[in-house]
């Protein structure tokens, strides 16, 4: 399975370099690092005896860099209290977002670096252009693969990439060709000393029937905790349009109304949001999020000033539509969230909640959410597929990382995951949930597939049953495919061969004017969801295996036993009839 984090990543125009000629000669990716990023761009500083290595306690010189950097504790204070290494072994994930390297060199991530970190420092190296994008990725892949010495873990193809990062200015977004485009703001944010500003906002905007969305674009400016697009369903009752409904005063006041409105939208009423200042999300082909009828959208914007004067706020949100007939899968967006909770004051306290998915769904992405007490975030798998398994973590409660699945992370009904969230609770006071960033929450969002609905085919050829040019539509049947074998357009004798294992929906074999015949070769299983008709006109014949109910309503079964054996199926060989689960097994 890919597993890909959405990393903010800008470049200007890509500029390529020649091959790296030395790279091939390199025996292991550390050396790569080594040879090529570090001895190019640090040691001029970081070398032995010279003050910024002294100050830092750190020296990257090829006799001591590794020993210095992997699975060793920094020297920075504020860094190591956050449970930062220099480098960390652990691989993934975890291994990433624990390296105080990966905090100090992601030039792209700079705003979440400057503005959660102040302690940390600045972004390295000091002085100089920063990392070009393709040695960010070969160190984020040496990380992500356990920070080895030795070992080929990250491609020298991603060094061709010398762009670099160039901060994006906020600038509105253009509107989508087909889709609708929402503006919010410009409005204040007050500074950090009076009050966080969160506020909902209606927007009217009637979608009298499903649309479907295949891409959400959301740019905000800097200072926003979080921005949620919320959907009024057609018939509810809506707020005043175009007000700002501050959920709190800068007193701290709170408006009841207000937080009572907030209350019955999240998380359920939730469409697409975001917590990074820009995201431009694409569903995978065929895949579209259902925007149901509707009266408007509620605008929910929750912002952070930390500074001492007041700061501009904006929002652009574009959400590109598809017409029905292109989409395959519809998704849906969902959360599990824990609402009960208590973090007693001056303790660290870590929760724990499982969930359960009630039917089969395909995660396309993952994110959590919380608020700043937080030091860790996990998302676990209990049971099936997923069982034991680390799905998601970050340490990173303003800009939790968007985690996308291609293929997608199927749980099926039944299945469970389990959030478990670590809280540093410094004041003291105790904390429970809320909508304030010194109060707390515990949620994982996500959007989610379910099968698709059963389409037909039809089989309109002579022949195979796996040449996609004997079917109509053209192409071959799938596990929601409803299938008809019909002779009724020929008065020509049809047979179809399954030579290799296929799965249906559902199958009618249908004769006359002309006779259809399907026959399963032998050591073929042919597993039908819904059930197998064979009616007038129509053979069934072979020497495979049948999973599935099949009814005979006025067909010819060939068997090599006697009737009346075939009042449900009557086969070639041996036959055996499972009654309870009406399975019906035939070999040779």
């Amino acid at each position: 399975m890919t597993m890909r984090l959405q990393w903010a990543f800008s470049s200007v125009i890509l500029l390529i370099s020649p091959a790296h000629s030395l790279l091939a000669q390199e025996t292991a990716s550390w050396n790569v690092i080594q040879n090529h990023i570090l001895n190019q761009n640090c040691t001029v500083c970081h070398s032995a005896g010279s003050s910024f290595a002294s100050q830092s306690d750190l020296v990257l010189t090829a006799d001591q860099a590794y020993s210095q950097l992997v699975d060793v504790l920094t020297n920075n204070t504020a860094a190591r209290n956050d449970g930062l290494l220099r480098v960390s072994s652990s691989g993934s994930g975890p291994g990433l977002f624990q390296s105080f390297l990966w905090e100090k060199i992601n030039v792209a991530d700079q705003a979440h670096f400057y503005e959660d970190h102040p302690h940390y420092g600045a972004i390295m190296p000091l002085g100089l252009p920063s990392l070009t994008n393709g040695e960010l990725a070969f160190i984020r892949d040496w990380i992500w693969a356990g920070a080895p010495e030795n070992g080929v873990v990250a491609d020298p193809v991603l060094l061709e990439d010398t762009s670099r990062f160039e901060p994006p200015e906020f600038v509105p977004l253009d509107p989508p060709s087909q889709g609708i485009q929402i503006h919010l703001g410009p409005f204040d944010v007050w500074p950090s000393e009076v009050q966080d500003r969160e506020f909902l906002y209606f927007e009217p905007y009637v979608t009298p029937e499903d649309l479907f969305v295949d891409r959400y674009q959301i740019s905000y400016r800097p200072g926003s905790h979080h921005f949620i697009l919320y959907n009024y369903p057609e018939g509810q009752l809506t707020p005043p349009p175009n007000v700002y409904r501050d959920l709190r005063d800068q007193n701290g006041v709170v408006d009841l109304p207000v937080a009572l409105q907030l209350g019955n939208l999240f998380p359920f009423q939730m469409f697409v949001g975001t917590q990074t200042p820009y995201i431009d999300y694409h569903l995978p082909d065929g895949v579209a999020l259902r925007l149901p009828p509707g009266a408007g959208f509620d605008l929910n914007s929750h912002s952070v000033n930390r500074s001492n004067s007041t700061q501009i706020g904006e929002v652009y949100v574009n959400l590109h539509t598809v017409d029905l007939e292109d989409i395959e899968y519809v998704a849906e967006p969902a959360n599990f969230g824990d609402f009960d909770i208590f973090l007693p004051p001056n303790q660290v306290t870590t929760l724990t909640k499982i969930f359960t998915f009630s039917e089969t769904r395909r995660i396309l992405q993952i994110w959590s959410h919380s608020h700043e007490h937080t030091l860790e975030f996990r998302i676990e798998g209990v049971g099936g597929e997923q069982d034991g398994k680390l799905l998601y973590w970050t340490t990173d409660w303003e800009h939790p990382p968007i985690l996308e699945l291609d293929p997608p992370l199927i749980f099926q009904a039944g299945d469970q995951v389990r959030l478990v969230t670590t809280y540093d609770n410094w004041t003291d006071e105790p904390i429970t949930f809320g909508p304030l960033s010194s109060d707390e929450m515990q949620f994982m969002f996500y959007i989610y597939t379910n099968d698709p609905p059963p389409g037909d085919m039809t089989f309109v050829g002579n022949g195979s049953w796996h040449d996609p040019l004997n079917w109509s539509p053209e192409g071959l049947p799938s596990t929601n495919t409803n299938v008809t074998l019909g002779n009724s357009f020929s008065a020509t004798d049809v047979t179809v061969f399954l030579d290799s294992a296929a799965t249906v929906h559902s199958i009618d074999i249908l004769g006359s004017p002309g006779t259809m015949m399907l026959e399963i070769q032998q050591a073929v299983t042919f597993t039908v969801a819904d059930g197998m008709t064979v009616g007038p006109g129509a053979t069934l014949k072979g020497k495979g295996t049948i999973v599935g109910d099949i009814f005979n309503s006025g067909g010819t079964v060939t068997a090599g036993l006697p009737e009346p054996h075939s009042s449900l199926l009557a086969v070639l060989g041996s036959l055996v009839l499972l009654a309870a689960k009406r399975h019906v097994r035939y070999e040779t």
